[in-house]
């Protein structure tokens, strides 16, 4: 079997952020409770649970007009790595034990360093701190 790529990684995100629009980023927050159930059981996501958070509430800001200082691609590249979270049959299948979600966290990071300004940016406006975020956020 292949290991999945980071240059694959990327085409993922940047192929889901030009298809994404507004109904896709309403229907990434109506799966918010799914995909955060699964970022805290999989070992592998868990990590990002924070940074998942807060890509949550970017699309939800965004979506009621109170954050819009962000490029679209950003927007969708952050759906994009949520809802592939989801999927189980992705380019590791989820049942193949640990494996399964290493594609899954190899995207949100991939996203996550993709989209790190435009998320420290995001931050800013709204007066957090990477800490203050973080100890928020705690479960």
């Amino acid at each position: 079997m292949k290991f999945f790529s980071e240059r694959r990684a990327r085409k993922i995100l940047d192929d889901g952020a030009r298809q994404t629009d507004e109904t896709q980023l309403q229907k990434t927050l109506q799966q918010r409770q799914r995909i955060l159930d699964k970022v805290l059981t999989s070992p592998s996501l868990a990590p990002y649970l924070n940074q998942v958070r807060t890509l949550f509430r970017l699309i939800q800001d965004y979506l009621r007009g109170d954050y819009r200082e962000i490029p679209w691609w950003s927007l969708g590249a952050a759906a994009t790595a949520l809802g592939y979270i989801l999927m189980p049959l992705d380019a590791i299948p989820d049942f193949i034990p640990i494996a399964g979600f290493l594609d899954d966290a190899l995207v949100l990071k991939i996203c996550l360093d993709m989209i790190a300004r435009d998320l420290q940016n995001y931050r800013l406006a709204r007066g957090d701190n990477e800490e203050n975020t973080e100890s928020q956020d705690a479960p």
